[in-house]
């Protein structure tokens, strides 16, 4: 066997068992080479490398049933981690994240206006020193954004909340950090966090749908985040909804976003005299009947955009996500109704409307998940490694 086919078998066995321990907990040895196919040797080699570079520990004994116990092998959560970064139009999130999804520290900078690109180029170095562990390494770090973003290049092409266009952010953080970087949708991350950490790991086949500042979705076809042809796929907030509508950021009209988004809530809150968004939530949960038809029309203009993706992908289930979150009991109802209303029939019978598991940390462990995504990546035979 040649070189190049050893290393690239070795690598692909390790992916095979880090898989594994990030999917279903920590295994014995045993189980590990039963579930991998990998021969008993082969297998202890393999853990012992993983071992000495940080990646995974002995965690534990298996319960004793008469013989010996067996002891556990799990991923390591304290010694190699990643940093999740999430843009928000006057606000930088940042976490360092295990490669289990557990965050162990978090950063933030807050901007009196809307941050421009130098400002967040110079925001996330900061944070990700701040962030920088005493012991143990960084195997990189991912950013979530708005908007249309291609994630081969990690240019933000078109961001309507941030205002920015063509952005090179990945490039302009590898120069900075000297750290592997990814740039992605923000959406499209949180939806690779629920797969792999959350509410996704029910399914094969969901669509994650975010409200907020923003209306967004993250599509997961047959396990896999799906990102289009240029990375454009999801932008549900951005379908016409009344092309005679108002004006929406993205310059059409009568887009999802001018309905389902806080820019409607906020609005809609002035008209009726609420000092603020908050002020109209607490009105509604007291019963008052303008604040929650509000709410009710909100839901039911989401789960209009939502029966689109229904219909089309016709997925198993829609997590629902994001900052009006906290409105769920107040604007729920009436999504649900209206996608069961308006979807095929046969298809909304099976669907399954659920809440994210890993609320608003989800915007960070996605793009943490982004960096880890390239160390679980499975080579393939034949191609790129």
């Amino acid at each position: 066997m040649l070189k190049g086919d050893r290393e690239l078998m070795r690598r692909q066995n390790r992916a095979l068992v880090v898989n594994l321990l990030r999917a279903e907990g920590p295994r014995s040895r045993t189980e590990i080479a039963l579930r991998t196919g990998l021969a008993p040797s082969a297998l202890t080699r393999l853990v012992r490398e993983l071992l000495e570079d940080g990646f995974v520990t002995e965690s534990g004994k298996t319960a004793s049933h008469g013989g010996r116990p067996a002891v556990l092998v799990g991923l390591d959560e304290r010694r190699v981690s990643s940093v999740g970064v999430k843009i928000e139009r006057q606000r930088i999130l940042a976490a360092r994240v295990s490669l289990t999804g557990t965050i162990s520290d978090r950063a933030e900078l807050s901007f009196a206006g809307a941050i421009t690109p130098e400002e967040a180029v110079e925001g996330i170095v900061r944070l990700v020193k701040r962030l920088a562990p005493p012991h143990g390494r960084t195997l990189g770090v991912g950013v979530g954004v708005s908007g249309f973003v291609d994630p081969s290049s990690g240019v933000d092409l078109f961001s309507p909340v941030l205002g920015w266009r063509n952005v090179p952010l990945r490039d302009a953080l590898r120069e900075r950090l000297r750290l592997p970087t990814w740039v992605e949708n923000d959406v499209n991350a949180l939806a690779l966090a629920e797969l792999w950490y959350g509410a996704g790991r029910a399914f094969r086949h969901f669509v994650v749908i975010t409200v907020g500042e923003g209306v967004g979705a993250g599509v997961v076809i047959d396990g896999e985040v799906y990102r289009g042809a240029f990375g454009g796929a999801g932008e549900v907030g951005h379908v016409t909804i009344n092309p005679d509508g108002p004006t929406c950021r993205c310059r059409e009209r009568g887009c999802l976003e001018v309905y389902a988004s806080d820019r409607f809530l906020l609005e809609e809150a002035s008209r009726l005299g609420f000092a603020s968004l908050d002020a109209m939530m607490a009105a509604a949960r007291d019963g008052g009947a303008d604040a929650r038809g509000v709410f009710s029309r909100m839901g039911a203009y989401l789960g209009l955009g939502a029966k689109d993706i229904v219909n089309l992908l016709n997925p198993e289930a829609i997590v629902l996500g994001g900052e009006r979150m906290d409105a769920a009991d107040l604007f729920l109802s009436a999504f649900q109704e209206a996608v069961v209303r308006h979807s095929f029939p046969s298809l909304a019978d099976h669907l399954q409307v659920v809440p994210g598991a890993l609320g608003e940390d989800g915007f960070l462990i996605g793009p943490a998940a982004l960096v880890a995504a390239d160390f679980f990546h499975v080579p393939a035979a034949g191609g790129a490694p």
